[in-house]
């Protein structure tokens, strides 16, 4: 990482996702999204699901990294193909996730430095993402990782009384254009 960021805890490391982390994985992608707050899904997937998640995204190539706390995962970051079709492929779409007792220490940040120093090798030139307006850090995230608004979907997510607008944002990947969030 570049001098003046945040250093990851000691106890910390941040690896490409194996199949053996598919059981931490899903507890972990349940526990943030039964906050009801950050992700689209309310609870998680399935250990069956997610461990056919993992398979398919090795199969195909694409970043995925874990953050891990000795043997449990505690944060997560992939980015997976978009669209299917010819001339949609370079495309990519961004999932991240971390454990509420784990944020505001570098997490996010270093799973996000992971996954799009990847994507290019992964064969991306555009990473998109859809962030809930409410989520001020991670917005702020993305934008020091070049990630710029491309649209609003204005209150798109009415749950719990809470009305969110989600935000649409994408960043280029390639030709300097992307190495590293500042």
């Amino acid at each position: 990482m570049k001098t003046g960021l945040k250093a990851l805890p000691p106890s910390i490391s941040i690896v490409p996702t194996a199949s053996g982390h598919a059981a931490s994985l899903c507890q972990a992608v349940d526990k943030v999204a039964r906050e009801r707050r950050w992700l689209a899904a309310v609870e998680g997937f399935s250990a069956s699901e997610t461990h056919l998640f993992v398979q398919l995204n090795q199969a195909a190539g694409v970043p995925q990294f874990v953050a891990l706390c000795e043997l449990t995962v505690v944060g997560w970051c992939d980015i997976v193909r978009l669209y299917p079709h010819p001339g949609y492929d370079h495309n990519g779409r961004l999932g991240i996730g971390v454990v509420a007792a784990w944020r505001g220490q570098g997490l996010g940040r270093g799973l996000l430095d992971q996954a799009l120093s990847a994507a290019l090798g992964a064969g991306f030139r555009r990473v998109e993402l859809e962030v809930y307006a409410s989520n001020i850090a991670a917005l702020s995230l993305y934008h020091s990782c070049g990630f710029a608004v491309e649209g609003v979907k204005r209150a798109m997510r009415l749950l719990d009384g809470r009305v969110d607008d989600v935000v649409l944002m994408a960043c280029p990947v390639g030709d300097g254009s992307l190495i590293q969030c500042v």
